[in-house]
Parts: C-alpha cells; structure tokens; sequence
C-alpha cells in the first residue's frame, strides 16, 4: 500500500513538472514584461515632516534645506523611496522649505537718510549722480550737520543716487580723523531703510531689557518688537514692511540681529526665515534629478532694463519708461509694437525717430516693420535681458541642459495684445554668459 501512495506522488509531481515546463503562454509573460512602456506620469508634491526627518541633522532640525545643503542633493532620494513605479519620463514639481542663511532684508541700510533740506545745503535736486557723487558733497555736510565731532566718530549717511534713469538709495559711512570726513565704506542699492532700536526703545520695555538693553530667550523681541511698530509707526498702510535692528542676547554674547516685520492690517508679524520654494525634477537614465529650467514673464523692472540699455533711446520725446529700439514700456508692462501709433513716431525735423526702422517701412512695408521688430526683442533685447538677470548662468546644471523661457507681452496697433513666449539655451558660461534662442511660440494664450 505505501508503494502504490509514493508511485501515485511521484507520477503527480511528475505531472505538475510537466505541465510547467510546457506552459506555451510563460514565454509570452516574459516577452511582455519586456515589451512593458516604463510607467510615466506628472507629479506635484509637497514635501512632509518625515521627508527631512529622513536626512537628519539641520534638515531634520528646521525642516528645511538651505544654500550649503540644497534641496537639488536631497529630493532625488525622497522621490525615489515615495513613487517607486515612476519611470523614465516622469517629473515632479516638488515644493519644500528652504531656510535664509542670508535674508535680503540683513542688507537693509541703517544711518541717517537725507532730507531734501539737506540736499538743498549741498546745491543737490534730491539725488546724486556720477558727475555729482555723494562722496564730494556729504563731508562739508557732515562738517555743519556735527561741529563738535571727536575723532573716531562714525555717521552712517542714507541717499538717493541716480545713474541711467534708474535711482536707488546707498549708504555711506564716513570716520571723523579729528580734522575731515572720510569715507570707508559704500553700500549700493540697499534694498529697505530699517530702524535700530534707541536706548529708550528698550527702556520703554523694563525689566531685563531695559536694564541690558537686549531681547534674550525669556524676553523674545517677537513679544515687544509688534507693540513698538504701532506706536513707532502708528499710520502705516497695510503691507507696510519694516526691518528693525536689535540687540539679542544667545545665551553666550549679545549680538545685533536684523528682522522684517509686514503690517496685516492689524499686527506686525515677523517675516520668517524659512520660505516654500518650488523646484521641477525629471526621471532620467540615472533617476531623479533636478531639472533646472527657468521660466518667468518680464516684469516692470525687466522692462526698464530694456529701455535703459535702447540704443535708439526716447529721442526728443519725454518717455522715461519707453524706448523705440526694443519698444520695452515700462510703465505698461509690453513691448508696443504699432506701427502708426507709436513706433514710426517722427521727429520736428521729420525724420523717423528710428530711422533704421522708418528705412525699412518705406522700402519693404508694414509687415517686414513687424518682423524687424520681433527680431530685436527675440533675437537682441531678450538675450540682453537674459545676460542682466543671469550673469553665472552656464549650460548645465548637474548634467542637465539649461533651458530658459521668457514669456512677454506685446501691444499692436487695433489694441491687439499677444503672449508670446521665446526659448534660449545658455551655451557657455563667462562674462557675460552666452544664450541662444531654440525656439519661438507667437502667442501663448
């Protein structure tokens, strides 16, 4: 009986053998499998607190990259262990924290900001110019303005200066030697005028920071700092921003610190020091990787650029914002490109105000004036604009091809409005970087 039971088992295990070994569609699985398009999809996502838990350290700490540890290192890896059926062809727009090791706002001025009857003590018209400069007229004013300066005094001056019709406001420091003013250091185009807080500032608050003149952990300045705003700034609108200079006590030293404070309407808030930022990544032959192509839309600034650098200029026509070369506008955000309306504007003399374009309407028409006028925004002002904004640009980016796409708005005659959209590569790095354009889209919506 047992012979016959272990016969039986072998003759079905033979059999299950067999049928295996001969299944006709076990090629065919594998041929598919083979055959199989990777799986490729579109993403978006935002990073969560166990994605930098992952990395420990300073990321794990403030839940955020930051310039020396970038998020460029780091999200491949995230991606990878998140959507691990993602393949060749995929990509992701992943929005993270970054923390500001340097905020723009520690670049704020401090000192004292010149009034127009100061200006008008040094013969200026409320600015400063090359052919004018500060540093030629600020230390007779600092001679009246401090007569009973020691040597060794330091004043920190804030000013108007303007070159190329475009104005911003610097900041000199000038050292008393016992006989003149000297100046020693110059700090351009700082981006807000703060407020440092006086010893009657922190008097105002008693306690500890009265006595030490400081903020400290028991007393954040976050606690104070909104209260003083109100009564410093009673009247301000809302969005109204202010960066406030401060002493803060670590626990070891007491160092300055520099904070921006928004108005809400209601309160001052502190401006945080981690920001979201957002960054595209692409699945590749090797993986994730960051994909570092840039995108934007001329702003109001990128526009006075191009009418800054216009070869052909305003002419005898007084348009601050406008220029008839590239027909950058400024103050509408737009490119004008009519053709009667305003780019074939004349002269008293009655020459065209552009003459190379004028030369061109009257030997090939209107429509080679149309093309002529793409070509130098496209093909000149863009590239310029691109050189101004990017000077470190180079061709790659962690191996991947740099891709730049600039969308502008033009203004025709018949109040025709189009969004075009140009495409440049940089092809090499230097001074300035090189770009080159790959591709033209004449309206975008």
């Amino acid at each position: 009986m047992k012979k016959t039971n272990r016969l039986l088992y072998l003759i079905f295990a033979a059999s299950i053998f067999l049928i295996q070994a001969c299944d006709p569609n076990a090629d065919l699985y594998e041929k598919m499998d083979e055959a199989r398009e990777p799986y490729r999809e579109s993403i978006e996502y935002t990073l969560v607190d166990g994605d930098y838990n992952r990395f420990g350290g300073f990321i794990a700490e403030y839940n955020a990259f930051n310039d020396t540890l970038p998020a460029m290192d780091h999200v491949p890896d995230i991606l990878a262990s998140r959507f691990v059926t993602l393949n060749l062809g995929s990509s992701a727009l992943v929005t993270f924290n970054h923390f500001l090791l340097q905020p723009y706002w520690w670049d704020a001025g401090f000192g004292y900001l010149l009034t127009e009857e100061d200006y008008s003590f040094m013969g200026v018209a409320n600015t400063f110019t090359p052919n004018n400069p500060a540093y030629e007229n600020i230390p007779d004013w600092l001679e009246r303005q401090y007569p009973d300066a020691q040597a060794g005094d330091i004043k920190d001056v804030i000013y108007n200066y303007t070159d190329s019709s475009e104005t911003w406001q610097n900041q000199d420091t000038y050292q008393f030697d016992g006989q003149s003013w000297m100046l020693t250091e110059t700090m351009e185009q700082i981006p807000y005028i703060g407020y440092e807080l006086t010893a009657e500032d922190y008097e105002h608050f008693g306690g500890s920071i009265a006595q030490f003149n400081s903020f400290n952990e028991d007393d954040p300045p976050e606690n104070y700092l909104p209260v003083l705003l109100r009564h410093i700034f009673p009247l301000a609108p809302v969005n109204a921003v202010q960066v406030l200079k401060f002493r803060y006590y670590d626990g070891s030293q007491t160092r300055n610190r520099i904070d921006k404070y928004v108005f809400d309407g209601i309160v001052w808030e502190a401006t945080p020091y981690v920001e979201e930022r957002t960054e595209q990544y692409i699945f590749g032959e090797e993986g994730w990787a960051f994909d570092p192509t840039v995108m934007f839309r001329l702003d109001r600034a990128d526009y006075q650029y191009l009418v800054d650098i216009d070869p052909v200029g305003q002419q005898e026509f007084a348009y601050s914002d406008f220029a008839y070369y590239y027909g950058a506008s400024a103050f509408y955000n737009n490119f004008d490109i009519r053709i009667i309306g305003r780019r074939l504007d004349k002269l008293a003399s009655g020459e065209y105000a552009d003459a190379a374009l004028g030369e061109i309407y009257e030997n090939e028409g209107p429509e080679a004036v149309m093309d002529e006028m793409i070509r130098r925004i496209i093909e000149e002002g863009l590239i310029y604009l691109l050189q101004h904004k990017f000077p470190d640009a180079s061709p790659q980016v962690g191996g991947i091809d740099v891709h730049f796409f600039v969308g502008f708005q033009t203004f025709a005659d018949n109040w025709v409005r189009r969004y075009p959209e140009a495409e440049y590569i940089c092809t090499a790095a230097g001074d300035p970087p090189q770009f080159e354009l790959v591709n033209f889209i004449e309206n975008t919506e």
